[in-house]
């Protein structure tokens, strides 16, 4: 389990990514020569590099080569996608580069899984890929994104995907809102028995309500390193524009003493500076729904909507629904009185016809049951 010891965070411009990924990985302090390191890149779904989805490939590539150059003995790239998929999964994930990129680490974790106690009053053990268990060090690589349900996806978030795809969607039925989830979030962050390290990728970000799959993309060409998954956080929120005691993850996690989330109690070095113009979803809403009651909550979710223009009936967000709350007739079809607004049917839409609608036209949703 990763302690708050190392305060540090390193926000660096991106001028030569070969360079600077070896100044991020010199920055974590971490000897890998003879480590077995899980690389664990953000790969949501098969989204291609330029929609600023999934982690930058050559970013990946850069991080292969400079773990095998520090004497890694092993190194894996991998990560479970969302929602449940068929098929070979090097296949499946081809779109984002990052199995080439991989130079020959790319390892599917999907198919094994073991039990991980879990201290939560959500669940007890959590299925979790058996990769787990054999490395020595996860390296994680969150993408600087928003996400309608969390506000933030950093580091805290991107260990999500130590669960195999459709367990994760289980998930979200047992903690059934925004609070809850965070709160679930920072409990599996808190259960990983070894250690981590985060690079977050920042060379693309997205912004907005639809984050984490169909958001605004923009440049912003930055790369942050920490030994401390809740410092980077705060200092991605910093950047954002936002605060970070506003993000319910990074303030639980703060609580519980994993991280700090203060800029006077955090170093950053580098070339720190927030991004302008770079639009959080409604930092409001993680305040109010903390203090909500779940009737008033009810009324303050933000709704998942469909673009028919967009949408080619591929039929992944019904069968990922964990709600079971889409139907096909022809277009998707969303029961709004069964939808938990997990997003999930954001995330897995491989051609970004779902997106999160604001809070006026999510009530009028609610209200009329379209």
């Amino acid at each position: 389990m990763e302690r708050p010891a190392t305060k540090r965070v390193l926000v660096r411009k991106v001028t030569d990514l070969e360079t600077d990924v070896a100044e991020a990985l010199d920055f974590l302090e971490y000897d890998f020569a003879g480590k077995k390191v899980w690389v664990k890149p953000n790969l949501l779904a098969p989204h291609p590099p330029e929609a600023g989805v999934t982690t930058d490939p050559e970013l990946v590539r850069q991080i292969v080569r400079g773990l095998r150059a520090r004497g890694a003995a092993q190194v894996w790239v991998a990560d479970n996608p969302a929602g449940v998929h068929r098929g070979s999964l090097a296949e499946y994930l081809a779109p984002t580069s990052i199995v080439a990129a991989s130079e020959g680490c790319f390892r599917n974790i999907s198919e094994s899984s073991l039990l991980l106690p879990v201290n939560s009053r959500f669940i007890t053990q959590l299925p979790v890929s058996t990769i787990i268990t054999e490395v020595d060090v996860i390296l994680n690589l969150p993408v600087f994104k928003t996400h309608g349900l969390t506000i933030i996806t950093g580091a805290v978030k991107n260990i999500f995907g130590i669960i195999p795809g459709g367990h994760k969607a289980y998930l979200h039925t047992v903690a059934a809102n925004a609070a809850e989830f965070a709160e679930l979030l920072v409990d599996i962050y808190q259960a990983v028995p070894k250690p981590l390290l985060h690079i977050m990728d920042g060379l693309r970000g997205m912004d907005g309500p639809s984050g984490p799959s169909s958001g605004r993309v923009l440049k912003i060409g930055r790369l942050l390193a920490s030994s401390n998954g809740v410092a980077l956080d705060a200092v991605m929120t910093l950047m954002a524009n936002g605060k970070p005691a506003a993000i319910p993850t990074n303030r639980i996690a703060n609580e519980r003493g994993l991280g700090p989330i203060d800029p006077n109690e955090i170093a950053i070095v580098g070339d720190f500076q927030p991004v302008q113009g770079f639009r959080l979803p409604w930092p409001g809403l993680a305040a109010a729904v903390a203090r909500a009651s779940v009737p008033v909550y009810s009324l303050l979710r933000r709704a998942p909507v469909l673009n028919r223009r967009r949408c080619i009936r591929c039929q992944e967000c019904g069968r990922n629904c964990p709600a079971q709350a889409i139907t096909l007739s022809p277009y998707p079809e969303i029961n709004r009185r069964k939808c938990i607004n997990c997003y999930c049917c954001v995330e897995i839409c491989p051609v970004r016809a779902m997106t999160v609608a604001g809070i006026p036209y999510s009530l009028w949703l609610r209200i009329t049951g379209h």
